[in-house]
């Protein structure tokens, strides 16, 4: 049976966008699902939620391993009933390299993680949707989505795919009740930036350059990109679909 309150999914919501993306769901009134593969990062999320005032659960989920998603989604459905809102926020940066020498391992797994695993999510996603009639998914994407990296090849590629994807999905899905849209950030303080890829830590010279390659001169706030996908999850989007906002001080208008 479904309750009043709405339900919200966050694929890695332990950190960064997801952590933050959580938080504002919760704030406008989601029973959020906080799903990721560090349970302890999740139970966190759920406690600075619930201290807020806030509703949210925790979930332990691989996205890259079936089971553990199909069981993810057997909960959504039995104890939720349904689910109105999801963020496909999952992702890595992966090793930086140029593709010659590109490890074939390192590119299978980002692929796994970045795209595979945003389709698998996305199909369980639209199966409950579809029988309810309605719903709203916002997949994350990337400038790199949008442009491209160099050195950033696989990274790169999985991000277009998403890009792809999304808009597939939101031209299948058009007539059905049911929104597609994807964020695009540009580089933004979470930690796939200083623990991940170029691991850019505050205070220094090649953080600072990395945030002069935005034309507002700074990197994003994972509370900026969260207000978005808020945005687009909610009825004040209800004519957006098959969109890829950029949200990135200007990054892709170079």
């Amino acid at each position: 049976m479904r309750t009043d309150t709405k339900t919200g999914l966050v694929t890695g919501g332990g950190s960064g966008i997801g952590r933050a993306t959580s938080h504002v769901l919760a704030e406008r009134g989601h029973h959020v699902i906080v799903a990721d593969m560090n349970i302890d990062a999740a139970d966190r999320v759920v406690a600075e939620i619930e201290h807020a005032g806030g509703v949210a659960s925790s979930h332990q989920v691989n996205v890259c391993n079936d089971e553990e998603v199909e069981s993810l989604f057997a909960r959504i459905r039995d104890e939720f009933g349904g689910l109105d809102s999801a963020v496909n926020n999952a992702g890595i940066t992966g090793p930086i390299g140029s593709i010659e020498d590109f490890d074939l391992g390192a590119a299978q797994t980002i692929f796994d993680i970045d795209i595979i695993a945003v389709f698998v999510c996305l199909q369980q996603e639209l199966k409950i949707m579809l029988e309810q009639g309605s719903g709203s998914i916002v997949n994350l994407s990337s400038i790199w989505g949008l442009t491209a990296g160099a050195n950033y090849a696989a990274y790169t590629s999985a991000k277009h795919g998403v890009s792809g994807l999304t808009r597939a999905a939101a031209l299948e899905t058009a007539r059905t009740g049911i929104r597609v849209n994807a964020l695009c950030p540009g580089f933004t303080v979470t930690p796939m930036l200083t623990d991940q890829g170029l691991k850019l830590k505050p205070g220094t010279p090649e953080f600072d350059d990395v945030g002069a390659m935005h034309p507002m001169g700074r990197l994003g706030d994972p509370e900026e990109m969260a207000q978005t996908i808020s945005w687009l999850l909610s009825e004040e989007a209800s004519f957006v679909t098959g969109h890829l906002m950029s949200v990135d001080g200007g990054f892709v208008a170079q």
